[in-house]
């Protein structure tokens, strides 16, 4: 393994053929084997790498191919897409990473989702389109309201404590693949490139755009009608939850009334720092109240969030039901 004054000239050494407007084969010892290097030019901005290594010896030896090794950019003069047989020449300790084609398409993707949703500002208004009329899309927000707005405003509220859904667009850009001269493009013009896939996204993608903004309007109601009901079960669970979240107990001991039946029993409390979707499963309870559990209430039927009465820790109320006025 090389001492890192000698990783240093290494790197040096290689950046110093990189620069070379016409430099010869660059060979080295990296990685306990010997590695030649050759460039082959692809146009004024860049260079093509290229490798072939070997175990023993330092010549270039005839029946050994070639293979790809990255890009150099003359105008920055750094190497892009480098393989990792390079990896120990690259001077900057992340550049191999951060660099390279996947890292790159990332960090498209990034960006023009940055730029689209500055462009747009959370504020339909910025879009062209102000109605939907194709069928097939009005299908689906119907089926979105009926479906998915509910459940969507079920997480957010059980994840967060505002007294109101506000609606934030979440750019969906998915940048594809690279080919030889986007990719090249970009790393030349990195800033204009994302320009123009953003340019082209918001034009291209205004009824996905504007059925973001309806899906929102849907959601911000189902919240709404949430939050001005106190009987809703999910109020209940979140109440639940936090009461729960804020307790260190592993068993706690819950009271009850489902089908004007009281019953206590103990149950594990993990189940209760989670959203139960609609009921909690009757096996979580101990096992030597199910059996009386089952008795009264069915085997595998579960408890609902309204049929809780109190949960209760060490002589402490964790969670007592609201008494709602009528």
């Amino acid at each position: 393994m090389s001492t890192p004054e000698e990783k240093t000239v290494l790197c040096g050494r290689f950046a110093e053929w990189l620069a070379e407007v016409d430099g010869d084969d660059f060979q080295c010892v990296a990685g306990g084997y010997h590695l030649t290097m050759i460039r082959v030019r692809k146009n004024a901005d860049f260079d093509y790498l290229y490798f072939q290594r070997r175990y023993q010896g330092a010549a270039i030896e005839r029946g050994n191919e070639f293979k790809y090794a990255g890009i150099y950019c003359k105008r920055d003069m750094r190497v892009y897409d480098g393989q990792y047989e390079i990896r120990s020449l690259e001077a900057e300790p992340n550049g191999f990473e951060t660099r390279s084609e996947a890292a790159l398409l990332k960090t498209v993707k990034t960006d023009v989702c940055c730029a689209v949703e500055a462009a747009i500002g959370d504020d339909r208004a910025n879009l062209h389109m102000t109605e939907i009329t194709d069928a097939r899309r009005l299908d689906q927000l119907a089926d979105y309201s009926k479906y998915s707005a509910m459940e969507t405003a079920r997480k957010h509220y059980l994840s967060n404590a505002h007294d109101a859904y506000v609606f934030t667009y979440q750019c969906q850009y998915k940048p594809r693949s690279w080919t030889e001269d986007s990719f090249l493009t970009y790393i030349l013009y990195p800033a204009g490139y994302v320009a123009a896939e953003a340019a082209a996204y918001i034009d291209g993608n205004q009824e996905d755009m504007l059925a973001a903004f309806i899906e929102g309007d849907m959601i911000a109601a189902e919240y709404a009608a949430l939050l001005a009901n106190p009987l809703n079960p999910i109020q209940r669970v979140k109440r639940i939850m936090a009461a729960l979240n804020a307790s260190s107990a592993k068993t706690v001991t819950v009271t009850l009334c489902k089908n004007d039946i009281d019953f206590t029993f103990k149950a594990e409390a993990d189940q209760f720092r989670r959203d139960c979707i609609s009921t909690y499963s009757d096996w979580r309870i101990a096992a030597a109240d199910r059996g009386e559990y089952a008795r009264r209430f069915g085997r595998g039927i579960g408890y609902g969030p309204e049929d809780i009465l109190r949960i209760e820790y060490a002589r402490s109320v964790l969670y007592q039901a609201k008494e709602v006025p009528v």
